[in-house]
């Protein structure tokens, strides 16, 4: 019989003991505080969605860059394209020139000069709203960029490395010389010419 009591007892003992582990895991279960978990997840959501409006906006600048860069060549490429035409159209400008400053006179002869006068006007109007510009040659600076030096010659009228005479014009394109100006350098006075050096011009 006492056998059976200490018996009892254990039992009771290890029942109470497993009673006080099993509240001990419900506790380490609670930790987790739900608030606190919630808290967590929202840092992390944040955390991934700057990540992910980051790389939509570094996507949208590529894109930007790669749209502007596309413009920029296509409208270099219409340039390019513009300017050969304009090159083949330029002699026959330049003929329609020469017509008429070679013209003669009579009443029928200048009603002709003036209506080739008028094609003139126009071809140039057209020419210029395609972006071409004549350059400016007489009385500036001898510039190679701009400039093909045919000859050097004294001149009373301009310092030396100043062009003094403009053979055939030159044009601009935008920003883009299509033909250099083909022009005379001034040497200076007479009395200057021997002062005058190569630096002043280079052929291009």
């Amino acid at each position: 019989m006492e056998k059976n009591i200490e018996h009892k007892k254990n039992t009771e003992q290890m029942e109470e003991e497993g009673l006080k582990d099993a509240g001990m895991g419900s506790a380490a279960e609670g930790d987790g505080d739900p608030v606190r978990e919630l808290a967590l997840a929202l840092e992390r959501a944040k955390a991934e969605a700057a990540e992910k409006h980051d790389l939509y906006v570094r996507k949208t600048a590529e894109f930007e860059n790669y749209r502007r860069r596309r413009d920029r060549e296509f409208e270099e490429l219409i340039r390019t394209s513009n300017g050969e035409l304009i090159s083949h159209l330029l002699p026959v400008l330049e003929n329609l020139e020469r017509a008429l400053n070679h013209s003669g006179s009579g009443e029928g002869f200048d009603a002709y000069c003036k209506g080739v006068e008028m094609i003139v006007n126009q071809f140039k109007e057209v020419l210029r709203r395609q972006g071409l510009e004549p350059i400016e040659s007489v009385g500036q600076p001898f510039d190679p960029n701009l400039h093909e030096a045919l000859l050097q010659t004294p001149s009373q009228a301009h310092e030396p490395g100043v062009v003094c005479e403009e053979i055939e014009r030159g044009y601009r394109l935008g920003d883009r010389v299509i033909r250099h100006a083909k022009v005379a350098v001034s040497l200076g006075a007479p009395e200057q010419k021997g002062e005058a050096t190569d630096a002043q011009v280079h052929k291009r």
